[in-house]
């Protein structure tokens, strides 16, 4: 499977998120299973997928607080991993597409919003006007979530093959222990959390 195919299918997947179905194959666990498993490494994108479950569990995107965008990150990870990226790259290739995609998503309703009033009208109209704006709104979204998937996996796809070999020994053994240990911080952030609420 190809970079592209990769993140189209994240793109569609991650459309369950916010705007289609909401089934939960948006899950980050999911997202990066699936993707493994179109490249034939389903289980190495579960890993990926777990990982990031593990570190957004107890940031949970209510109302208009959305910090990152875990599903994102399991995607673009996993997406990496099927192009021969490093796992330490992988990771941070995945945790930097989620961060920039809670800014674009950001981006995103705010224009939704400032459109809400056109929408309530061509509501109360009945015509197609609705249906086609939904259809654009998902055809943005998609969109933007495929082309910056797609950038991040060309740029660490690239910073990997051709600078990360010869990248001080110190900050890629910094970068292996922080893949290494997500899910262990991740696990710990839950029980932190659990432990509060006891």
């Amino acid at each position: 499977m190809t970079g592209l195919a990769a993140c189209a299918a994240l793109a569609v997947l991650e459309l369950d998120a916010v705007l289609v179905a909401q089934t939960l194959v948006s899950r980050p666990f999911v997202v990066g299973a699936v993707i493994g498993a179109l490249g034939g490494r389903a289980h190495t994108g579960a890993l990926y997928g777990a990982a990031f479950e593990l570190l957004a569990l107890v940031d949970v995107p209510v109302g208009g607080s959305l910090t990152w965008s875990a599903s994102v990150a399991s995607g673009t990870a996993a997406a990496l991993m099927l192009g021969g990226t490093s796992a330490a790259m992988c990771f941070a290739g995945g945790l930097g597409a989620g961060l920039l995609h809670a800014r674009l998503e950001a981006v995103e309703r705010a224009r939704r919003t400032a459109g809400a009033d056109a929408l309530a009208a061509a509501a109360e109209s009945g015509g197609p006007a609705l249906g086609r704006a939904f259809a654009v709104s998902i055809a943005l979204h998609a969109a933007g979530t495929f082309a910056l998937s797609l950038a991040v996996v060309a740029l660490v796809g690239w910073a990997d093959r051709f600078w990360w070999p010869y990248a001080p020994e110190v900050l890629r053994a910094a970068a292996s222990a922080a893949a290494s240990c997500a899910p262990w911080i991740g696990l710990s952030g839950v029980a932190a959390w659990g432990l509060s609420r006891a």
